[in-house]
């Protein structure tokens, strides 16, 4: 029998009877919370084994759920809708396909984000959940996210599609089936086993009494993934669209290194809100979209190469620092409209360094 927390157990002793509709229910959500994470850890224990070689999502052409969500995205404002949730997802997309195709997934599963979330990284739910892929604070913490008064990593988007394709991964490793995968990424893999083993279905086309959210879940996401295939709205990238990634080596602040890049504050704020104070610690990214950045000598450089964010914490010459980063002088000189050979405490510098194959920069 699977030990629940002390939490738990004090709960069930204060209130053995006599529950009033509203702590049945708080009582039920409790229990709930209590079994998925209990069935979480027993994943995560786990190995899970090796995803099939075939990478691609086959479309449930006869089932009538799918049907009615492909009609309903013909309808003209419903199709528009769509479309703007899908052009404001391009600049995610080839973050999370890059993630979900070293984790082994099929690369069409990112678009499970603009169900869950419209594609929008500040999204937050009635429940609690929160970010592009909708997790919730126990799930994040898990799987190594920090939730906490300071930072939100659920809002980090590259490190939040991390822990949804591990997640992903495991849900298929449990039910075999990408379908019944996808519920269990709604539900819960506790209700989707549970019903299962109840009706003896092998797949999710055969549950009922799902709650219907879920029972919509699934076919809404491959009529949204038959409307993508269809549309070719993904077959040319706009090499604009697509986030960078700058390394914060100081703790400094949001503001500053807007500024310092010149990229509009609401812009930077908008893609960070895993920093809740809106204060970076030192090692952690900030995700800015490429096609906000104006200085033409930083675009130059920014596509093939890692930016820092550098604030001395005593004065410091120049050729020194151009010496730790392994970057030329006259570069640090041009990024940061540098005259003098002695950069002062407190100072923001950008510091841009090429990426060479084979090599690992020791800070990155």
């Amino acid at each position: 029998m699977p030990k629940f927390s002390g939490a738990l157990l004090f709960f069930l002793l204060l209130f053995p009877a006599g529950l009033c509709g509203a702590q049945i229910d708080n009582l039920n959500s409790c229990v709930k919370e209590e079994s998925e994470l209990i069935l979480c850890r027993t994943l995560k224990g786990s190995e899970p084994p090796d995803l099939p070689e075939k990478v691609e999502l086959d479309l449930p052409w006869d089932k009538p759920s799918f049907q009615f969500w492909r009609s309903y995205y013909k309808s003209r404002w419903n199709r528009l809708k769509l479309i703007s949730q899908i052009d404001n997802f391009k600049l995610f997309y080839p973050t999370l396909r890059e993630i979900f195709k070293r984790e082994g997934l099929p690369e069409d599963l990112v678009f499970l984000a603009i169900v869950e979330s419209n594609g929008n990284p500040a999204a937050i739910s009635k429940a609690g959940a929160a970010g592009l892929w909708q997790l919730m604070p126990a799930t994040a913490r898990l799987y190594g996210l920090k939730v906490n008064r300071y930072i939100d990593e659920r809002f980090d988007i590259e490190k939040s599609t991390i822990v949804a394709a591990k997640y992903l991964k495991y849900l298929y490793s449990v039910f075999g089936r990408w379908d019944l995968a996808i519920a269990a990424y709604n539900a819960g893999p506790g209700t989707i086993k549970k019903r299962l083993k109840k009706l003896g279905a092998e797949h999710f086309w055969d549950l009922t009494k799902l709650p219907d959210e879920t029972l919509n879940y699934v076919p809404k996401f491959y009529a949204v993934l038959s409307f993508i295939k269809s549309s070719n709205l993904f077959k040319e990238e706009d090499p604009k669209e697509r986030l960078v990634k700058v390394k914060v080596l100081s703790r400094t602040s949001l503001y500053r290194i807007s500024k310092k890049l010149q990229v509009p504050y609401r812009i930077t704020r908008r893609f960070n809100l895993q920093f809740k104070r809106r204060i970076v610690p030192a090692g952690y990214y900030v995700y800015i979209p490429l096609r906000y950045v104006k200085r033409s000598e930083l675009v130059k450089y920014i596509a093939s190469s890692k930016v820092y964010v550098y604030v001395p914490r005593r004065s410091e010459r120049i050729t020194s620092i151009a010496r730790r980063f392994g970057v030329d002088v006259s570069l640090i000189r041009e990024l940061n409209h540098l005259r003098r050979n002695v950069v002062y405490r407190g100072q923001t510098l950008l510091i841009v360094k090429r990426e060479e194959k084979g090599k690992e920069d020791g800070r990155s």
